[in-house]
């Protein structure tokens, strides 16, 4: 069980969840890592078309789910006679608000055959870190009081009532997921969540997993060079090892830049085409380009004549994906560029949004200076400086009820992230008067 230094340490880290892999926000800048709290997880959101999907299997009939305790997790989970469903979740999680319905329908098909319950990892922080819940919403299935298999990100409501339907007719995990396997939503959640000793044995029955196009043609090595997590480069060695064939587009993402030029010159319009996703090279190569020190394609596919206007319009936010960058000249030579920052994304973030969710000041000074308008709302109805001083107040919070337990070499580099943000407010008020 961990101290009381190590639940409040572990308290302020998992405020990090739902922003982007930890490892990112470590390499990037140590100290934000301990004091970034909100965003939304790169592999939490689901699309607009499977979000109405959703909506329409809720027929209004849901009931209200109860809640597991610390407490009371061994009794009603642990020692249940049948199989549980245990939704994790948090009242300041935004995907969490997309899954809380899908799940509290399923108990009026479920009753009498499976448990369901949600644990809110705030009131109950022993049961998350005891097994290991590094983001929400995230859905475990226990079966006599042992984890059967678990998922990390929304789904579509029949996915899990494959699971809960498993375990009533006492098949294994493996079975349901080799079965949802051949489903590619389900896929691309697999491979992109699961532990590398999963993904290892599901090759083993599908021996297509790191190899097979997905319906709309995009390759799983594509796939993953556009979805930065702590596994990335384990799986693009499994995916080459299986026999991927990288596509013009995918080089850049494995570093092999000048292979990248070789090929433009017999097809020069692929360094402003979209993959499957919805992905130019210039977002493929700035995704990876923290992994490839040394070895950055971001400037050759510049110089290559990538072209902004159409890199803003791709699936992923452009205006994110340079802030995340936090570099500061290669900001500016976007600029110089004549990159728009201002274009938002789905959720009505544009670069200054992202800048001041992740606290990069240099980054939030130069967007000012360039004249990015601090009065624009997200869809949430949120300026920058909104964004900027609920992070700050919901951190104070947490440091002031905490600040006993938590160690001195953590409590110091706390007290200088809400110096940061009061920094950055500053600025912001400097703007606006």
């Amino acid at each position: 069980m961990p101290t009381n230094v190590e639940s409040a340490t572990e308290s302020w880290c998992k405020l990090a969840m739902n922003v982007v892999p930890a490892e990112y926000i470590m390499r990037i800048n140590p100290l934000w890592f301990i004091v970034t709290a909100f965003a939304v997880s790169a592999h939490c959101a689901l699309d607009g078309e499977q979000a109405k999907e959703n909506e329409a299997a809720v027929d209004g009939s849901e009931q209200k789910i109860p809640y597991v305790t610390t407490a009371s997790f061994e009794a009603e989970v642990l020692q249940s006679e049948l199989p549980v469903l245990v939704d994790f979740t948090a009242t300041w999680c935004v995907p969490c608000k997309i899954v809380d319905p899908i799940i509290e329908s399923l108990m009026p098909e479920m009753s009498g055959r499976a448990a369901v319950f949600k644990l809110d990892i705030d009131e109950s922080p022993e049961i998350y870190q005891r097994y290991g819940v590094n983001g929400v919403p995230h859905i475990l299935f226990f079966n006599d009081g042992e984890e059967q298999d678990r998922i990390s990100s929304p789904q579509k409501r029949e996915i899990y009532v494959a699971y809960l339907e498993s375990m009533i007719d006492g098949a294994s995990a493996l079975e349901v997921t080799m079965k949802l396997l051949e489903q590619d939503a389900f896929r691309r959640h697999f491979i992109l969540t699961k532990e590398i000793e999963s993904v290892e044995s599901a090759i083993e029955s599908s021996p297509g997993l790191l190899t097979a196009s997905f319906e709309n043609g995009q390759t799983p090595l594509s796939l993953i060079l556009n979805h930065p997590s702590v596994r990335q480069d384990q799986l693009i060695e499994m995916a080459m090892s299986q026999g991927a064939t990288p596509s013009t587009h995918d080089l850049v993402g494995l570093g092999r830049c000048e292979e990248f030029k070789a090929a433009l010159g017999s097809d020069p319009e692929a360094v402003n085409r979209f993959d499957p996703d919805g992905n130019v090279p210039l977002i493929t190569a700035m995704s990876r380009s923290h992994r490839l020190e040394g070895n950055d394609c971001v400037r050759v596919v510049l110089e290559s004549g990538a072209d902004l206007s159409i890199a803003n319009s791709s699936q992923s936010s452009l205006g994110r994906t340079v802030v995340l960058l936090n570099n500061d000249d290669l900001l500016k030579e976007f600029l110089s560029r004549g990159w728009d920052p201002e274009p938002r994304d789905s959720n009505g973030r544009n670069a200054l949004h992202w800048a001041a969710m992740y606290g990069y000041l240099s980054n939030i000074r130069i967007l000012l200076e360039h004249g990015v308008d601090p009065s624009i709302k997200t869809t949430d109805g949120e300026t920058a400086s909104d964004i900027v001083r609920r992070a700050r107040d919901r951190r104070l919070q947490a440091y002031e009820q905490d600040k006993d337990k938590i160690a001195p070499e953590h409590l110091e580099a706390i007290e200088q992230g809400l110096e940061e943000f009061n920094t950055l407010l500053a600025l912001f008020e400097e703007q606006e008067s």
